[in-house]
């Protein structure tokens, strides 16, 4: 596949100029999906001059796995959802003292 000059001076250029914005944006999406390898190559590249996008990337990876290790442990919908009758009672009546006073 043949690629004009100007196609390749823009995709290089995008390699030299990647910003933090763009670069949180290829941290977050190379989660879902794998990047082009410009794209691999310019969040590489600012990563190395970068250290707030380089904790930014360390916490979005601890973030992930920490998520991956604990499947499971959301409360089910509808343990969660529903109070006891006397968790109720003790709010009613909360709410009656404070509209009272």
């Amino acid at each position: 596949m043949m690629t004009s000059p100007r196609s390749r001076r823009r995709r290089l250029l995008s390699l030299l100029t990647l910003r933090c914005a763009g670069a949180s944006e290829l941290i977050s999406r190379r989660l879902d999906e794998p990047l082009p390898l410009v794209d691999r190559l310019a969040l590489a590249g600012h990563l190395l001059a970068c250290a707030p996008c380089r904790r930014f990337a360390r916490q979005v990876r601890f973030l992930r796995e920490a998520c991956a290790r604990r499947p499971g442990d959301e409360p089910d919908a509808s343990e969660a959802d529903i109070l006891s009758r006397e968790a109720r009672a003790r709010i009613l009546e909360a709410l009656r003292r404070a509209r009272d006073n």
